[in-house]
């Protein structure tokens, strides 16, 4: 299936890049991108070409992405039943209010345009970082409108949040541990803060906060673990398809 489509999909880019003219088949594609045989698929070189970037985006990204829309907005729509079904005092959650419904027309305004290729392709950064900081931005607003601060308050959210950055957002790798560090680093920075000036004993509240630092630490070395084995076997995929296709 991944060969057919990578086939049609560098058909049509060639098609594209030389101005609509036909491109049929091996032979033509070699011909069509000079060094497509010779230097795209060599088993010695890294696949960090257009075409790769293509097929990367298209078939990994782009699925990924919407995928994760898809259950934000479904979960956003879910809290929103909830807030309505239990008769909460609209005035005493204003922020509940309207940082949840304006994260769900973002994510649906990304969503929509994610669809478009052309778009998705020249925005996929910025939806990305978009879809980050509304995250982080709800993951807050849980922290502060729950009533009490405990210290472990939201590290679950927080630490979806760092799994969802290296496994489904389109980060790189350095872009991906950037954002899992600031999401970390703000959290336990900012429940530092907040809870230094209230507790009456520091001991435990400096526990908790070191229990919390290692569950981070612990979730960013797994999620770029991961990362890291998907990227090589997407190359080894992409690597694979090019020699069948050569062949």
């Amino acid at each position: 299936m991944w060969q057919e489509a990578l086939w049609t999909r560098g058909r049509y880019l060639l098609e594209k890049s030389d101005g609509g003219e036909g491109v049929e088949g091996s032979e033509s594609l070699g011909d069509g991108c000079p060094g497509f045989q010779s230097e795209v698929c060599l088993d010695d070189e890294k696949p960090q070409d257009w075409l790769y970037e293509s097929y990367y985006r298209m078939s990994q990204q782009h699925p990924l992405i919407v995928f994760l829309l898809l259950i934000v907005m479904g979960t956003c729509l879910a809290l929103l039943a909830v807030f309505f079904a239990s008769g909460l005092n609209t005035e005493d959650h204003l922020a509940f209010l309207i940082t949840v419904p304006t994260a769900l027309f973002l994510f649906l305004s990304i969503f929509i345009l994610v669809c478009i290729e052309s778009v998705f392709k020249r925005m996929l950064r910025l939806f990305s970082l978009l879809i980050w900081a509304c995250l982080v931005t709800m993951g807050y607003l849980f922290m502060f409108s729950g009533g009490k601060l405990s210290p472990w308050d939201q590290v679950s959210f927080f630490l979806f949040i760092v799994f969802v950055v290296y496994t489904m957002l389109p980060f790189s790798m350095k872009w991906a541990v950037t954002a899992s560090g600031i999401t970390c680093l703000s959290h336990t920075i900012t429940l530092s803060i907040c809870l230094t000036s209230t507790v009456t004993e520091l001991e435990p509240l400096i526990w908790q906060i070191l229990a919390n630092v290692i569950i981070f630490t612990c979730g960013n070395l797994a999620g770029a673990y991961h990362k890291h084995l998907m990227d090589l076997a997407l190359k080894q995929t992409y690597q694979d398809t090019c020699n069948c296709i050569k062949s």
